[in-house]
């Protein structure tokens, strides 16, 4: 197991190369540039000329790639161009705002897909069936960024009411924290419960019926009982490997609603700093995510090896 990982690790390098390459190109394949940003429409050709060689804009594309590269190698993720620290302390400021909607979102999802799912699959058939796969359909189909504005709109509206609009800590303040993060949470955390909710049924639906199940049932066991402890054991894999997926999906889900729901996290960062051309954020924040999505699968595959002993985890396949 070991071993395994430390390959794991080690293959990351030679990928996170790539996603370097891929990351910085793309940031200047934007029309602009940070000075010319910050120049303004009005800016003459020799301030914006000006501004580019203060920032080293002006340098050679090859030069400035391997410049960053260097640096990151040693953990430097460089100096936002736009708030003038470095991308490092910007990042870890922000990390647990976005961090804790994860965390409750992800959780929200585990609990609604599991229970629409389960009960979805053990009353097959039934009009309860039909309506909560209506349900799971209809969470999937609807965007999410519609559903977060209603969530805003519609207490402000009706209620006059309003969640808070500035971070607060859930140890300084508990109740308005679930305040702040409960709505956002919930919202992401619908729509990938009921993407959840069709793959939980859809596989308990495919184990009811073999001898196992049947063997349990004779034994006289209660249906809940034969589903929880044994329909279940045998469908963990494709459930870890879903919840792998959607909070690698969720990464990108926070972008937008962090912006609806004024939270200064990680995706508002990144808009921030798409929107200024701050390519030292842009590609520290492709680096990061590049890196937490590469841990997380290696989790996904350690995973698979405590739930399943039938798993081995070896050089590079499961087998």
């Amino acid at each position: 197991m070991l071993g395994y990982i430390v390959r794991r690790l080690i293959a990351l390098i030679p990928i996170l190369f790539g996603i370097s390459i891929l990351v910085f190109a793309a940031a200047r394949v934007m029309p602009g540039n940070f000075a010319q940003v910050k120049a303004g429409q009005n800016a003459t050709p020799e301030q914006v000329a000006e501004l580019e060689h203060q920032y080293g804009l002006d340098k050679p594309l090859v030069e400035q790639y391997f410049n960053w590269l260097g640096d990151a190698a040693h953990l430097d993720l460089g100096k936002s161009l736009l708030r003038n620290r470095p991308v490092t302390d910007e990042i870890v400021s922000r990390l647990p705002v976005t961090g804790q909607l994860l965390i409750m979102t992800m959780g929200v999802s585990a609990i609604l897909g599991l229970t629409i799912g389960i009960v979805s699959a053990m009353n097959f058939g039934r009009p309860l069936d039909s309506l909560l796969r209506g349900v799971s359909i209809l969470g999937m189909s609807v965007p999410t960024f519609w559903v977060a504005t209603l969530v805003i709109l519609l207490p402000s509206i009706y209620f006059s009411y309003a969640p808070p609009f500035s971070h607060v800590g859930f140890f300084e303040n508990p109740w308005d924290n679930l305040r702040q993060y409960g709505p956002p949470s919930l919202v992401l955390g619908f729509a990938s419960g009921c993407g959840l909710a069709r793959i939980v049924r859809g596989s308990i639906l495919g184990v009811v019926g073999q001898d196992f199940m049947r063997t349990a049932r004779a034994k006289g066991l209660r249906e809940s009982v034969v589903i929880r402890r044994h329909a279940l054991g045998n469908v963990m894999l494709p459930i870890i490997t879903i919840l792998g997926m959607e909070a690698v999906g969720l990464l990108g889900g926070t972008v937008i609603v962090e912006q609806v729901f004024n939270l200064n996290g990680l995706g508002r960062l990144l808009i921030e700093s798409a929107l200024s051309r701050d390519y030292p954020a842009i590609q520290a924040m492709a680096l990061v995510v590049g890196v937490a999505v590469m841990l997380l699968f290696l989790l996904i595959d350690i995973a698979y090896a405590c739930l399943d002993p039938r798993v081995r985890l070896t050089g590079g396949t499961n087998a």
